[in-house]
């Protein structure tokens, strides 16, 4: 027997998937204590929301006497909070609804393996990949939408990959979820279209198309009050925030050229000394200074719709429970958005090969998390320790997808008319996240659809060499 072969059968001993998913259990628990008292900046302006949901106001600002409807921040996460607040009287609820979303989600991408390939052996390799990404349950204890995506994503993908027509009831819940994954990440707006065009390409004359029209109506549906709010309240139909994308766009397109640095006149974002550097260390400096002057001709343009509301919102940062971002009226929300977007433009198309390299490098940081060279230098053996633990494994996950799954697709290993749905939200939530900041939790969302695919890439390549070792050997 070939060494292919006996990998394949121990991997396929129920034994070998048992102990596989304890030591996920077991890795899911002491990422839980590591990090039980870490939280993330962003999770407070998310509470934030939640209370003010909870007070009657979609606003960061509900403490206050006026209204400032929020301008930042889609209402899927915030509700989903306010939910657990309403019923379990603290925000802590959220890790523990966190973490059985996180075996949900571990579920169903069990389940979906097991659809496209029966034996064992692939979901064994699929927690063998699963095991070292302690990234991805950290954000259990976070009140950050990765895990609730996460888990939404992989139902999802379940859904696309069983076999026949969906009944109004299952099209309508894939619908209703569609709409509240889209407003937990606004990024995923286009997500439900695509779905549906490419369900019809690759069914064809076997597709689903009442499903799918359901499917994309009850999402539209759930979308529609969120909709006809920013209507009420900014006099823009939108159901995606009315500002954010242009912002971090610009943003990300400097934050290459100014390394630490610490922003306090536009989004207060901290900029990453990234390993590798795309610009010189002497131009720093005047990069900064450019950056900072660009942003006081922008502020100038603005100044002018700046209200008294404004500035009593300004004043009042002692007066929050929680942290919170700046909410303008809308006239200055919607100009800083059209200015930023512009100026973003202006700079990527003046400056391409700085903007293709840095995109480059973002492209591959999505999926690996970076070690920042100041902190690194600041940092204990132990905390180094675990920076580069983070790091090279995640690295070594993504280089290894990069050459599997290529490869597989090429040599028929993985059919694209079955696996589409799992290469598709990979792609998706990749792609789209390239022209903003490089932020590693993006693709938290998509990464079991990718361990799939290279699970089922890797047991194709174990069973075709094991079938070749055994055709060569035979008299």
């Amino acid at each position: 027997m070939s060494s292919a072969a006996r990998l394949l059968q121990f991997l396929d001993q129920r034994r070998t998937f048992r102990a596989l998913l304890i030591l996920n259990v077991l890795m899911v628990l002491v990422t839980l204590w590591m990090s039980r008292n870490s939280m993330l900046s962003d999770g407070w302006s998310y509470l934030n929301l939640a209370e003010g949901i909870l007070h009657g106001k979609y606003s960061m600002w509900w403490v206050l006497d006026g209204y400032y409807p929020d301008t930042f921040r889609a209402p899927g996460y915030p509700f989903f909070i306010a939910c657990c607040l309403k019923l379990f009287g603290t925000w802590k609820a959220v890790k523990v609804v966190n973490f059985v979303l996180y075996w949900v989600a571990l579920y169903y991408a069990l389940r979906t393996i097991e659809h496209l390939d029966p034996r064992r052996s692939t979901r064994s390799i699929f927690l063998l990949l699963l095991l070292p990404m302690v990234n991805i349950p950290f954000y259990i204890n976070q009140l950050y939408t990765e895990i609730p995506v996460l888990a939404g994503l992989t139902f999802l993908m379940d859904a696309y990959l069983r076999m026949g027509r969906w009944s109004i009831l299952r099209a309508a819940i894939a619908g209703l979820l569609m709409g509240f994954l889209i407003l937990c990440k606004p990024m995923l707006v286009a997500f439900p279209f695509g779905m549906l065009v490419l369900t019809w390409w690759f069914g064809r004359s076997g597709s689903d198309v009442r499903g799918q029209l359901v499917m994309l109506g009850m999402c539209t549906v759930s979308l529609l009050p969120y909709g006809l709010w920013s209507l009420e309240h900014h006099g823009v139909f939108k159901v995606t925030p009315i500002q954010g994308g242009s912002g971090y766009m610009h943003f990300a397109y400097w934050c290459g050229k100014m390394p630490a640095y610490q922003d306090t006149i536009s989004l207060r974002n901290f900029t990453g000394d990234e390993l590798i550097r795309f610009t010189p260390e002497d131009s720093v400096p005047a990069n900064i200074a450019s950056f900072e002057q660009e942003w006081a001709g922008v502020n100038a343009q603005l100044a002018p719709l700046l209200t008294r509301e404004d500035s009593v919102m300004m004043a009042s940062w002692d007066r929050l429970p929680y942290a919170a971002e700046p909410t303008y009226n809308t006239a200055y929300a919607l100009m800083r958005e059209k200015l930023l977007g512009r100026l973003a433009l202006q700079h990527m198309l003046h400056d391409p090969w700085y903007t293709l390299g840095y995109k480059a490098y973002t492209a591959v940081r999505l999926w690996v998390i970076g070690i920042q060279r100041q902190d690194f230098a600041r940092a204990s053996l132990s905390s180094r320790v675990q920076m580069l633990y983070a790091t090279l494994s995640t690295l070594f996950n993504f280089l290894l997808a990069l050459v599997l799954l290529p490869w597989a697709y090429l040599r028929g290993i993985l059919p694209l008319r079955t696996t589409w749905p799992l290469l598709a939200t990979v792609l998706y939530v990749w792609l789209l996240h390239i022209p903003f900041t490089i932020q590693a939790r993006y693709t938290v969302c998509a990464r079991f659809a990718l361990f799939v695919l290279m699970a089922l890439a890797l047991t194709g390549f174990l069973q075709r060499a094991a079938a070749r070792r055994n055709t060569l050997g035979r008299p």
